[in-house]
C-alpha cells in the first residue's frame, strides 16, 4: 500500500475480509494477509499504523507472531482477537506483546473505540 493502513492477519479469510470491509466503511485503509507467515514477510510493515491479529491460527498462533514481530521492530500497536475474553486472556495478551486484546466478534463500535484509543486517522 506505501501509505498507513490497517493491517489484519486472520487465517479465517472471511472474517480478515469481513473486518477490512467494515474498517473500509470506517474511512480506514486496511489490508489483510492470512497466515502469520505472510505478516512475517509483510513488505509494507513499516506503513502499518495498527494490527489487529487473530490468536487461534494453526501452525503459528497470534501469541508467537506477535512475538516474532516485535523481535523484528515492528512497533506499531497491535490488538490480539479471540472468541475468548476472560481477564486472563487481556492479560497473557499484553503479555505477549500485544496492545489490548478484543474479543470476537468485533463491531463498529469497538473499532471506532481502538481507533479513537490510538489516536488512528489514516483517511
Amino acid at each position: 500500500m506505501n501509505t498507513p493502513h490497517i493491517l489484519v492477519v486472520d487465517d479465517n479469510v472471511a472474517a480478515a475480509d469481513g473486518l477490512v470491509r467494515l474498517l473500509k466503511a470506517l474511512g480506514q485503509p486496511a489490508q489483510a494477509v492470512y497466515a502469520p507467515e505472510d505478516a512475517l514477510e509483510y513488505e509494507d510493515r513499516k506503513h502499518v499504523a495498527l494490527a489487529f491479529v487473530d490468536i487461534g491460527m494453526p501452525d503459528m498462533d497470534g501469541f508467537e507472531l506477535i512475538g516474532r514481530m516485535r523481535q523484528d521492530g515492528f512497533g506499531a500497536p497491535a490488538y490480539s482477537l479471540s472468541g475468548y475474553g476472560q481477564e486472563e486472556d487481556r492479560l497473557r495478551a499484553r503479555e505477549a506483546g500485544f496492545t489490548d486484546h478484543l474479543t470476537k466478534p468485533i463491531g463498529a463500535a469497538e473499532l471506532r473505540e481502538v481507533l479513537s484509543i490510538q489516536s488512528i486517522k489514516l483517511s
